[in-house]
């Protein structure tokens, strides 16, 4: 990334909307546990349920059932009708959480009995720990925020084991369930459950308790599958016991050390983050007393299907497609190159752009790419004037951008902006795509494509929504010298927000030496609270960070970016052996502090004052000379 990358971004996209936002709704809440749910589960057809993400703030009602228990084999035709009455931002879930109960044995039962509404298998007992249920059935309903604002029994037809009331009179998990889709408190907020006690069987993480069919496979279709399979960017597959059994201690080892699943961020429970991938205590036992206890395979009854996974596209098949017009050629050797590409955008309208998802033609030679945007014809100027594959130029596109589309770098997720959100395209503009290579030795050749996901509504009528647009600010530290054999260099910078915002994301960016960086917010008269913390950070997992849940900052809010560099012989990723100085640039040698943020606001003024205002601020903040490369300045 450069100084200027982002320096325009989403001005001119801002300056053609001028409808105010409304509030952004909140969820109705309780004073009631509040729960984490780290982890996803697949139900009994083998279809993943992404309990880790609720972006869109779905409210959960989880009931935990049994096979063997009349009395929650009675509620299954309630259930059914409950679910059927449902607005769709209710999810309403059966729980199997019974280890002794294999898969096949759970498909035939609610088969037989005709449950309409999903299952979650949880043989390993991951939700059954966060929920603690004492009874089948017992019923839990969790808002979008988190908290459980009802737990217990569905109705009050049983008194108890064995007497049934002639007649229901009160409807709790059904009242609970209207009041939260009406916008209202939940009056009741627990009952005592009746029923089974709920089998505690328990899966002993230190015994041979744990087999690969019930425990590991489903952990590794939900966390490893969608890169660790043939075709992907992991460099094996993980879909059957045999490709695990191959690399099972190397999977505890690299989950032990964070460093699989990829995803740097620390934990995040106040600010979560969309498509967390943070394994939890429970999952990294599971995978220890699995291989300590010699890789059972397990009974092929617990084994579930395998599931249906995207091929291409990771968010399905895109409204256009556009591609680099011709392959350019990355020579053996030298310096880094920046080449700006110019691709037409043709659309019949202007658009409001969810996503991109950028696939590098060759990921050799691809770090990074930026995705400014021309609606003046200034970029095909500029590339008419050189003769190859379009043009070279440091420091920024070359032109005044007149909006963005975000970027793509190394370990980047593609994924859609929450609550049908979306950057401003207008029609006609052509798309520049700004691709940073690094030559690898020998002669490469590159020609990438991007997929665009449009929000589907004209933007016109997403414009009278609340806070449906898009834009950017950053912060850096331009004044990087680093001495040669210094491990705890240490970096800051901190801006102050002039209006009211709404931050949807976050993205940090440093090169090779980057160790850590912790991103703050200081609201007036408030404690400070973390927008992200990054302990050891990682050059080849870089990604833009969605908030489940957009962030309210007040004007006067004060953001600060605090970061730490590693220029010892200590870091793997230093490129010197031995240890170089390295000073602020463009090259991935060269060392950046650079922190971009996604915001929206209800007000557009709002939205325009802060753009600009951060734009003057980035251009007042000191550069330091660092032509003298070879000696620190004194």
């Amino acid at each position: 990334m450069q100084t200027s990358q982002l320096f325009y971004n989403f001005i001119a996209m801002v300056l053609m909307c001028s409808n105010a936002f409304c509030q952004v709704e909140n969820s109705t809440r309780a004073t009631q546990q509040e729960i984490t749910i780290n982890f996803d589960l697949l139900d009994l057809r083998g279809t993943l349920h992404p309990l880790s993400q609720n972006d869109k703030g779905m409210v959960r009602a989880f009931v935990f059932l049994s096979t063997t228990c009349p009395i929650s084999n009675s509620y299954i035709q309630e259930l059914n009708r409950q679910c059927e009455a449902l607005p769709s931002r209710i999810q309403l879930f059966g729980v199997i959480s019974n280890p002794a109960i294999s898969r096949v044995e759970a498909i035939k039962h609610f088969r037989d009995f005709d449950a309409k509404f999903p299952i979650l298998f949880d043989g390993s007992e991951l939700l059954a720990e966060v929920l603690q249920p004492t009874h089948v059935p017992e019923a839990f309903l969790v808002d979008s925020s988190g908290k459980v604002i009802y737990r217990g029994a569905i109705d009050n037809a049983y008194e108890s084991i064995g007497r049934r009331r002639a007649n229901v009179e009160q409807h709790f998990l059904q009242d609970a369930l209207e009041a939260v889709t009406n916008c209202k408190s939940v009056l009741v907020s627990q009952t005592k459950p009746v029923g089974c006690l709920f089998p505690r069987a328990g899966v002993s993480v230190e015994s041979s308790g744990v087999t690969y069919a019930r425990d590991i496979a489903p952990l590794i279709q939900s966390r490893c599958q969608n890169c660790h399979r043939p075709g992907q960017v992991a460099p094996f597959s993980l879909t059957n016991y045999e490709e695990a059994v191959s690399h099972a201690d190397m999977l505890v080892e690299v989950t032990k050390l964070r460093i699989m699943p990829p995803w740097i961020p620390g934990p995040s429970t106040f600010h979560r983050f969309v498509g967390q991938r943070w394994l939890t205590d429970r999952e990294l036992l599971l995978l220890r007393g699995w291989v300590e206890s010699g890789c059972p395979r397990g009974n092929d009854s617990d084994l579930p299907p395998q599931p249906a996974l995207d091929e291409g596209w990771q968010l399905g098949p895109p409204d256009l497609v556009v591609r680099m017009q011709e392959t350019f050629t990355v020579p053996a050797d030298g310096p880094d190159l920046l080449q700006n590409f110019v691709i037409p955008i043709k659309i019949p309208e202007d658009k409001l752009v969810a996503a991109v998802e950028f696939h590098p033609g060759n990921k050799r030679v691809v770090h990074h790419a930026v995705l400014f945007l021309d609606d003046k014809g200034q970029a095909r100027k500029l590339d008419r004037a050189t003769p190859e594959p379009g043009y070279g130029n440091f420091g920024g596109p070359g032109f005044l951008p007149s909006g963005a589309l975000g970027g793509w770098s190394v370990g980047n997720t593609a994924r859609r902006l929450p609550n049908d959100m979306g950057r401003y395209l207008k029609k006609g503009s052509d798309l520049v795509v700004q691709v940073h290579y690094h030559p690898t030795g020998k002669i490469e050749s590159d020609q990438s494509e991007l997929g665009l996901h449009f929000v589907k509504k004209p933007v016109a009528e997403s414009l009278k929504e609340p806070a449906k647009l898009v834009g950017s600010i950053w912060m850096a530290n331009y004044e990087m010298d680093i001495p040669a054999g210094e491990g705890n260099y240490r970096r800051s910078t901190s801006y102050t927000l002039p209006r009211d915002v709404i931050m949807v994301g976050i993205v940090p960016h440093m090169h090779l030496l980057g160790k850590a960086m912790r991103v703050t917010m200081e609201q007036p008269g408030r404690p400070t609270e973390t927008l992200i913390d990054i302990h050891e950070w990682n050059y080849n997992w870089q990604d833009e960070y969605y908030y489940e849940q957009p962030i309210r900052l007040a004007a006067g809010t004060k953001l600060v970016v605090e970061a730490t560099f590693d220029n010892s012989p200590a870091n793997p990723s230093n490129p010197s052996s031995p240890p170089k100085r390295v000073t602020w640039g463009e090259e991935t040698t060269d060392e950046m502090l650079f922190c971009f943020f996604l915001l929206t606001s209800e007000k557009t003024g709002d939205l325009i004052h802060t753009i600009f205002d951060n734009l003057g601020h980035d251009m007042k903040q000191p550069r330091k000379d660092v032509s003298d490369t070879h000696e620190p300045k004194k």
